[in-house]
Formats: structure tokens, sequence, C-alpha cells
């Protein structure tokens, strides 16, 4: 992929550029502002952009932009009973974002991945809603943002665990007391993909399936974990620990 980094600790984007070189993608650029991440942007139309939602910048919130609100174009939905939408948090979360929403609004075709130094509900809500492809949390390592750069490229989407885990307020439940979903063989793998942040694409092809078969399978899989979207069904098999069955 060909990235730029925006963070405003240039060491930090410095030495991000060299292991993301390592693993193969192309940094063209770096940023320690808001105004010349945009700049970059424009210039290089990179396939994504790592971003930290607090960089410094005068840049304005595009009008009509509502964060959190609206629905994503990676796909993505939310449901809106997740978000807090009104108050001092939304405003707080507007306002770390205000980089992101540029992004969005002028150059919807690169994905942004969010690398924040802390996971705080209405700044990961309002960043899903408004289309982010990814959020990680700084202390995850090289290896871990790269393998979320590789799910983007393939289409996918890419969320920290600590973000999938707040996802659902329900408490994850004993084994003995969830309810059993009834996941055929096939929508099992399904959901494991899912989980991994593959995109449709992906799974179609590495399951010898059409487009058409793997949407219907991913609908059914929605449909007996009540989720709403793919990131609800992934925070669902994480509440419930269905890892051992996913891979069984």
């Amino acid at each position: 992929m060909r990235l730029v980094l925006c963070d405003d600790n240039r060491i930090l984007c410095e030495a991000l550029a060299v292991a993301m070189e390592g693993w193969g993608h192309q940094v063209v650029a770096v940023a320690t502002t808001a105004e010349d991440c945009l700049a970059a942007l424009g210039a290089h139309q990179p396939d994504a952009v790592v971003l930290e939602p607090n960089v410094p910048g005068g840049t304005e919130i595009p009008a009509g932009t509502e964060i959190p609100g609206g629905t994503t174009t990676a796909g993505i939905n939310v449901a809106g009973a997740l978000v807090a939408q009104a108050g001092r948090t939304g405003a707080n979360a507007a306002e770390r974002l205000r980089t992101a929403s540029a992004i969005r609004a002028r150059y919807p075709g690169t994905a942004i991945l969010v690398l924040s130094s802390f996971v705080n509900r209405a700044t990961w809500s309002a960043a899903i809603r408004m289309g982010v492809a990814g959020y990680l949390c700084k202390d995850r390592n090289i290896g871990q943002i790269a393998a979320s750069l590789e799910a983007i490229a393939a289409g996918g989407v890419s969320f920290d665990p600590a973000v999938l885990s707040q996802v659902s307020p329900e408490p994850p439940r004993r084994r003995r007391d969830r309810p059993p979903y009834h996941l055929t063989p096939r929508e099992k793998e399904v959901l494991r993909r899912l989980v991994a942040g593959q995109g449709t694409r992906q799974m179609a092809r590495e399951m010898s399936v059409t487009i058409d078969t793997l949407r219907g399978y991913v609908k059914n899989v929605l449909s007996k974990l009540g989720a709403h979207s793919r990131l609800q069904a992934a925070a669902v098999a994480a509440r419930e620990d269905l890892h051992s069955e996913l891979t069984a």
C-alpha cells in the first residue's frame, strides 16, 4: 500500500515509516499537522493514511459532516444506541476527529487507520460511523499495525480488541448460559473470517464461492447472532468467547 503517516510525534512517524517500508508498504509522506497531512494526501493520492486523531491543526470540520452520525462507507453501520450522540462528550469526539472528518470529505477513496493513544468510546464510535477502515491503540506492536493495513488493503476492516470489547454493552456470559447460535460449518468459517477483518471479495475467493453466495452467508451469520453489522458480529464472537468453536 502507498501510505501517508500523520502524528505530531515526528520521531514516531519516521520510525513507523521505516517499519512499514520493511513490511512492503511504500510511505510516500509523513506529516505532523493536519494541514501537512491534507496537503500530502492531495499531492500523493495514497491508498491509506495512518492517523493520530489528536494531530494539531486548524482544519475545519466540513459543512454537513455528522460526528457521530450518518452511514459509513467501510461496510460498518454501528447501531445508534452504541454512540453518545449529544453533550460535551460528542463535542470532544468531533474536535478530536476534525482531521479524519476533513480526509473523509476531501479524499473518500483514501482509507483511514486511526492509531490512538487511548480508547475513548465517543471517539472510536464517531470514527467508525464516519467510515474509518480501522482503529488501533498505540500500544500494539508493528506486526499488528502491518496486519491491520493488510486487512484494509484486502477490502476488510480492522479494529482493536479493546474497541470490539466495548461494542456490545452486555458482559461475557458463562458457556452454559449462552444461547445456541446454530451456525453451520460454512457460517462458522465466515464468522471466523469476519473476526479476522477479511473483506467480501477475499472471503469469496478463498472459500471458492460467488459474491452473492458469500453475502448470503454473512446475512445469515448476522441474523443468528442478532448483529446489525460485521463489527457487531465480531464483537459478539469476542463477548461469547466463540474462538475455540470457530477454529475447531
